[in-house]
């Protein structure tokens, strides 16, 4: 694909940095312009926006560091920093922003499960939807190789530039497009999110939803990955990956129930007409 948008001596533009900010720009204006329609702080949601695009940066690359790859990192300790280069994960990701904006919404003493459902319909999608965009622009969390080289994109996507993490290991050869996958989950997901929140009868039920719709999509194209750097466990059967969302599936479901019973939405009856 096109790992950098701009390459010149003095300057580079890698193509999954500009995606993270694209992501960020986007789920930030969505956020911002469909909150008063829903009673909430156009203020507040920018507010969460900086936060957790600070947070979902420090978690996504800090797990890539401490889960995927220490020993590469204890070696060489300085491309820490060098984030550009690629290496960030989205449970991580998800962990960083929970962290920052809970503890925002607390110290605000704001509704947190009416802002979190907010954020979870109209920019968890949306940034994951970027992001995977970038995956596809770089070459990384590529997919392995295709035996439909035959049919058309949605079924096989050849790399060939060498400076992509797909391009270089597989150059030339047909590939499961999994960060399309991701993309078309992506969008799938935030019309199924939509359709909760029109119904939902508890709060953090979109939230929680949004987050279990991930790890069971996560969980599925995962099968289809080929870059087994990021860690295979079982012989190969299973991936880091997997595992996290199996972790990360399980813990929102129990969530969801707390929530549930915890903080039911309670209607006001109908008027009855004479």
């Amino acid at each position: 694909m096109l790992p950098f948008l701009f390459q010149s001596p003095n300057f580079t533009v890698p193509a999954f940095a500009f995606c993270l900010m694209l992501a960020s720009l986007v789920g930030t204006y969505a956020v911002y312009r469909t909150a008063p329609a829903r009673g909430l702080s156009q203020l507040a949601v920018l507010d969460l926006a900086i936060v957790g695009t600070l947070m979902a940066v420090v978690g996504g690359r800090l797990f890539h560091v401490f889960v995927e790859e220490p020993h590469y990192y204890w070696e060489h300790p300085w491309n820490v920093f060098k984030i550009w280069n690629g290496g960030w994960v989205s449970y991580g990701a998800f962990l960083g922003l929970g962290v920052g904006w809970i503890s925002y919404l607390k110290i605000r003493h704001l509704d947190t499960l009416s802002y979190l459902d907010h954020m979870g319909l109209f920019s968890g999608p949306i940034v994951d939807f970027f992001v995977r965009l970038g995956c596809l622009s770089a070459g990384c969390c590529y997919g392995k190789p295709s035996p439909y080289s035959q049919y058309p994109w949605l079924l096989s996507l050849t790399f060939t530039s060498r400076s992509s993490d797909a391009g270089a290991k597989f150059p030339g050869i047909p590939l499961y497009p999994t960060q399309l996958y991701f993309m078309i989950s992506a969008i799938l997901i935030f019309f199924i999110c939509y359709w909760i929140d029109r119904r939902k009868t508890f709060k953090g039920q979109v939230m929680m939803s949004f987050l279990m719709l991930y790890a069971v999509s996560r969980f599925s194209i995962e099968f289809l990955r080929g870059d087994v750097e990021r860690g295979l466990y079982f012989g190969g059967a299973i991936s880091t990956g997997q595992i996290m969302s199996l972790l990360f599936f399980f813990t929102t479901f129990g969530i969801y129930l707390y929530l549930r019973k915890a903080y039911p939405i309670t209607k006001a009856p109908r008027e009855a007409h004479p």
